[in-house]
């Protein structure tokens, strides 16, 4: 309760500063995914849990964390390239002192903005649920405070485009779960915070940075929360979600 109490107060505090300043939008969503991170920090002292694990993970698995999302955003982008529905948003052959410039702070944004997500997460909600629930219970009373929290950061954003509502929540819903039981299953795994963190860092960078992927025609079918990546995540996280099941995880 102490970790839920102090993110709503930081929501509070940060969208009323919001609404009175104007932010770097960059820079502001990586603030404001610190908000689990803050509060998982401070919730963690008592709850006598350590964010980052106890183990160190096997090579395979961190391999896994950057295979993954490689894999996903490449195979699903390549096809929606390949069919037109998809264009880069830059020219590959203009690329320059500044786009490599934005290059290096996408880097810097995706993995900042990955650690303040996965210390609250995975770092500190995960292990503290595994303690009552089975990893089937898990996956979904931790996707569900994710997912509030992404449509917060969704709105924040002025994200939401044409599509009704209700298609856009569902298509960010499903993309955060397949992602939750990716992330989830990796920290129970492995015992350590490094592999999630990895893979969520790695899927920022390829989804969020302009030079690496593309704009769509349609944002709902293509956009880095568009029903395209949501498929594809969902499509393998059948796998870690069956072996957690089977207690595994």
């Amino acid at each position: 309760m102490a970790f839920f109490g102090l993110m709503l107060l930081l929501v509070a505090v940060f969208t009323g500063l919001k609404f009175f300043f104007s932010f770097y939008l960059p820079v502001a969503l990586v603030v404001s995914m610190w908000i689990p991170g803050i509060a998982g920090l401070l919730a963690a002292r008592y709850a006598g849990i350590s964010l980052f694990g106890t183990k160190s993970p096997r090579i395979r698995f961190l391999a896994l964390a950057v295979i993954a999302p490689v894999g996903v955003c490449g195979i699903i982008r390549g096809a929606l390239w390949l069919s037109g529905l998809a264009n880069l948003q830059n020219d590959l052959t203009d690329i320059g002192l500044g786009s490599s410039l934005q290059f290096v702070l996408g880097i810097l944004f995706s993995v900042l903005g990955a650690l303040g997500e996965e210390i609250g997460w995975r770092g500190f909600l995960a292990p503290l649920l595994a303690r009552r629930f089975n990893f089937t219970a898990l996956v979904w009373c931790s996707w569900l405070p994710w997912l509030l929290f992404y449509l917060w950061l969704f709105f924040l954003a002025g994200s939401y485009s044409r599509p009704p509502l209700w298609l856009q929540v569902l298509t960010i819903g499903s993309l955060l779960f397949g992602l939750n039981v990716l992330l989830v299953w990796l920290r129970l795994r492995t015992g350590s915070l490094w592999p999630p963190l990895l893979f969520h860092a790695v899927h920022n960078l390829l989804v969020f940075n302009p030079i690496a992927l593309g704009l769509g025609r349609g944002p709902w079918l293509t956009g880095e929360l568009g029903v395209g990546l949501a498929c594809g995540y969902l499509a393998i996280c059948i796998g870690p979600f069956w072996d957690g099941s089977r207690g595994k995880g």
